[in-house]
């Protein structure tokens, strides 16, 4: 690993919220003077990475501050409360309409009892699925296993993947060198080569939907979505908050302390100096001021996307590996007034397509969460679709139902943008040593990386990879 710098980082922050204030009372000249905080760290994304790591470095003694875009913490854990009570109680009932639940193992465990936040099993909350060509609004014919019937091929497909053990902890730092060429042909190839059943494929998409077309996906990047991790979480069940998932955030906040997090805010500039540190203008709005934050080390959470990552002082080799990424759109909802029965799924299929899986843009299915009169729907697409072609097609998709649901009347109570998804690369790139490039970033300059950039994207995995990252940083990445 990287030495790591000495240098103060230091970074410049526009805020509107209360979170970081000036305290001047010199007139209107010292009322807009820079504010002038310090930290040890500077965390850019609020996110699951970025608030499982800002709790860790507090409980082992570190000052933290979060920048983050959004109003809340959490990134892709979005609850709807029915009472909009954000999770501190009142009785009113949720629907987790983006993360529904984490592994349940030891770390997820250990997290949950760290901030206070009750978990119970995480269980479907239908009782059947109804299988309907969005398309056309018809339903189409579906063999539907039972679980018994299931569990054979999910042990195949166990036995099949457990050759490529190095991705257990969902990573591409694990890869070997050369990367095994199975990996880089399409999960197509691979189904065909073992004859899976089409109902193990059916649970494969479940997990790996926000791929787009499943089966001209490269084997690696589906296994990063459902390989052995995740067929193993899912044998040994899901948990997920009694309160609904914003709960583990909410508390966390409450941990974390307001002062420290900038909400609506991000960073424009920064600048790195070995001798004088890194400097970050982070902007929040039109009517924010300035706020100085000085910091030993900075730690990367959102997507390394071209964007996200303009403001970062990168060199042009840094920044030509970024532009490699590609990504999907993907966007969450709950949706009301569907006509679809209480307790019924209506998933995705089209019989034109081969196994029946749709192409991007399409939503994966309309679940019922156990809330009367609601369901959510997560919608994948190609990364031009805009969050108003979501919404239009969300609506538009149940509308074609009106033959065999009564009467829907769809509308959108809530909604959320989750792009960038799933980044990927060219295979040739991969071969070229695109994640040995990657990983080799951590820690220079002061500056670290995590997230769904360096990992399979499930919380629980995520979390682990942090600690890992924290242990890089000089802490001790252990729960």
């Amino acid at each position: 690993m990287r030495r790591l710098a000495t240098a103060l980082l230091s970074l410049a922050i526009l805020a509107t919220t209360a979170s970081v204030r000036a305290e001047t009372e010199e007139g209107d000249e010292a009322a807009t003077a820079p504010t002038i905080i310090s930290r040890d760290v500077c965390i850019l994304g609020g996110g699951s990475s970025g608030t499982y790591a800002a709790v860790r470095l507090k409980d082992q003694g570190k000052t933290v501050v979060v920048v983050e875009p959004k109003s809340q913490l959490g990134g892709h854990a979005e609850t709807w409360y029915l009472d909009h009570d954000d999770g501190g109680g009142g009785g009113g009932g949720y629907i987790d309409y983006g993360v529904e639940g984490v592994f349940n193992n030891h770390l997820s465990r250990s997290y949950l009892q760290r901030l206070g936040v009750q978990h119970k099993a995480l269980l479907p909350a239908a009782t059947r699925t109804d299988y309907v060509d969005f398309k056309t609004g018809l339903k189409t014919d579906h063999f539907e296993p039972t679980f018994l019937e299931l569990l054979p091929a999910i042990m195949l497909y166990r036995l099949r993947v457990g050759r490529f053990d190095f991705l257990r902890r969902g990573l591409f730092s694990d890869l070997p060198d050369p990367v095994p060429e199975e990996l880089l042909q399409t999960f197509g190839e691979f189904i065909e080569k073992y004859k899976f059943p089409q109902y193990l494929l059916d649970l494969v998409f479940t997990f790996a939907s926000a791929v787009g077309n499943l089966f001209e996906t490269p084997l690696l990047y589906v296994l990063q979505d459902f390989g052995i991790p995740h067929v193993e979480a899912l044998l040994s069940g899901y948990i997920t908050p009694v309160k609904g998932m914003y709960e583990v955030y909410r508390r966390a906040g409450e941990v974390l302390g307001k002062e420290n997090i900038l909400f609506h805010s991000k960073a424009s500039r920064v600048t790195r100096n070995e001798e004088e540190g890194v400097t970050t203008i982070v902007v929040v709005d039109e009517d924010g001021k300035p706020v100085t934050v000085r910091a030993k080390q900075l730690l990367v959470t959102f997507p390394l996307t071209p964007d996200n990552t303009a403001p970062l002082p990168l060199t042009d080799s840094e920044r030509a590996l970024f532009r490699k990424w590609r990504w999907n759109g993907y966007y969450a909802a709950v949706i009301n007034n569907t006509g679809i029965q209480d307790g019924l799924d209506v998933a995705n299929e089209d019989p034109s397509k081969t196994w029946g899986f749709p192409l991007p843009p399409f939503q994966w299915r309309l679940q019922w969460m156990g809330v009367p009169g609601h369901h959510i729907s997560k919608l994948v697409a190609d990364r031009d679709f805009t969050p108003e072609q979501a919404r239009a097609l969300m609506v538009e998709d149940i509308r074609r139902m009106a033959p065999i649901y009564a009467l829907p009347q769809p509308e959108v109570v809530a909604f959320a943008d989750h792009s960038p998804s799933v980044l990927t690369v060219s295979n040739d790139d991969i071969r070229a040593g695109f994640y040995r490039d990657l990983y080799a970033l951590q820690g220079r300059g002061g500056i670290f990386y995590t997230g769904a950039s360096m990992c399979s994207d499930y919380s629980s995995l995520l979390w682990a990879y942090t600690d890992d990252v924290i242990g890089m940083m000089g802490g001790n990445g252990t729960v």
